[in-house]
């Protein structure tokens, strides 16, 4: 019964993604509501500032158009595989800007801070800006699936949960969090260079 749903699942996807190429703004629509709970679970672990769920729904419809233009049909791998694929990788692009943007922004600030003449920004201040800013950029060094693991390390996802929205395994899981460690005391060891 269930492979008889995913065979016209399949044929129903067929039929709107080739009319999706073909510029059809409703068969969009069908598809992109289709996919909708796989999307709020990409995008519902995430926090971009300024960034509120019509936003990530545009987002989302947008790789959604895109995954139909390149979609090949003969490939054996299914639509829903390849959007949620392509989509969770925007994510972590999107995610990725935030940081940089952030960091600029950090130097940029540490550099114009506007003090009043005879007073100086303590150097806790300055410690904890210079220590935000270095991670920022380390962060910059993962992986997207690095990134991930990085989050399960610092408790912000479960090791299962993400294991199982990630499609990976738990020895995979822990790879990754092993790079995340080396890269780090790499990073911090290349800071020290003078």
């Amino acid at each position: 019964m269930r492979g008889g749903s995913l065979m016209e699942s399949a044929k129903r996807d067929a039929k709107l993604i080739q009319a999706v190429v073909e510029n059809d703004s409703e068969a969009l629509d069908i598809l992109f509501k289709a996919y909708l709970p796989m999307v709020y679970r990409t995008f519902t672990p995430y926090y971009i500032r300024l960034f509120d769920e019509d936003d990530w729904l545009q987002e989302a419809r947008i790789v959604c158009y895109e995954t139909c233009q390149c979609y090949d049909q003969n490939s054996g791998k299914s639509f829903g595989g390849f959007y949620k694929l392509r989509f969770h990788h925007h994510v972590l692009n999107l995610i990725r800007k935030e940081l940089a943007q952030k960091r600029r922004i950090d130097q940029q600030s540490l550099l114009t801070d506007c003090c009043p003449e005879g007073s100086a920004v303590g150097e806790d201040t300055v410690a904890y800006y210079q220590s935000a800013v270095e991670m920022r950029a380390y962060l910059e060094t993962l992986s997207a699936f690095e990134l991930v693991a990085f989050r399960v390390l610092a408790g912000q996802l479960v090791l299962e949960q993400a294991c199982s929205q990630f499609d990976c395994t738990l020895e995979q899981m822990k790879r990754a969090q092993s790079r995340c460690q080396t890269k780090l005391k790499q990073f911090y060891a290349n800071q020290q260079v003078p």
